[in-house]
């Protein structure tokens, strides 16, 4: 388990270290959220390799998911979101499965990462998915589910290394192709 809040340092373009910034976001941080949000689908080829996310629904996240921050000299360089393990929470991925109670409570879902432009390449998304995941081990879940666009091998890549294996391909998010991964540990 990691310690939050810690600073990561990582190599810019030039060999030179940035220290990024790690803790937890909350709901004073959703402008940021949202610039960078609008910062990454700007950059994105094809749109459909994210599906956003409305301001109410951003400020939920914040409020009663397990939200992350990473920031670089006060600039955000990424955020993540992990849905926790609540049998009750309609956004468990595990409903997709037709999971009962009991296996709701022990599944968590590693919903979104978003890392700015000029800090990819770096490492943030798989810093992400290991603070989730050993997040995840703290509130007792057993299994995490998440959902990639088939489209973007940068996040597959990053699932694959720790383990996460394809367990269906569904249309989700208005009709958008995903694939859903799973990991247990």
């Amino acid at each position: 388990m990691i310690d939050i809040p810690f600073r990561q340092e990582l190599m810019d373009g030039k060999g030179e270290p940035l220290y990024i910034d790690f803790r937890e976001a909350t709901p004073d941080d959703l402008d940021k959220v949202l610039a960078l949000q609008a910062e990454v689908m700007d950059a994105l080829p094809d749109k459909d390799l994210y599906a956003p996310f409305t301001k109410e629904e951003s400020l939920n996240q914040l409020k009663n998911d397990i939200c992350y921050i990473a920031e670089c000299n006060g600039e955000v360089a990424g955020y993540s979101v992990m849905i926790p393990n609540d049998p009750d929470n309609p956004e468990n991925y595990g409903k997709h499965f037709n999971y009962d109670r009991e296996q709701l409570a022990k599944t968590v879902s590693m919903d979104l990462t978003m890392v700015a432009p000029k800090y990819r390449g770096r490492g943030l998304q798989r810093i992400f998915n290991k603070l989730r995941i050993g997040k995840a081990i703290e509130l007792g879940a057993t299994e995490a589910l998440t959902t990639i666009s088939p489209d973007n091998p940068y996040s597959y890549r990053n699932f694959l290394i720790l383990n996460f294996e394809i367990v269906d391909e569904r249309e989700l998010y208005g009709g958008k192709r995903r694939y859903i991964l799973r990991k247990e540990f």
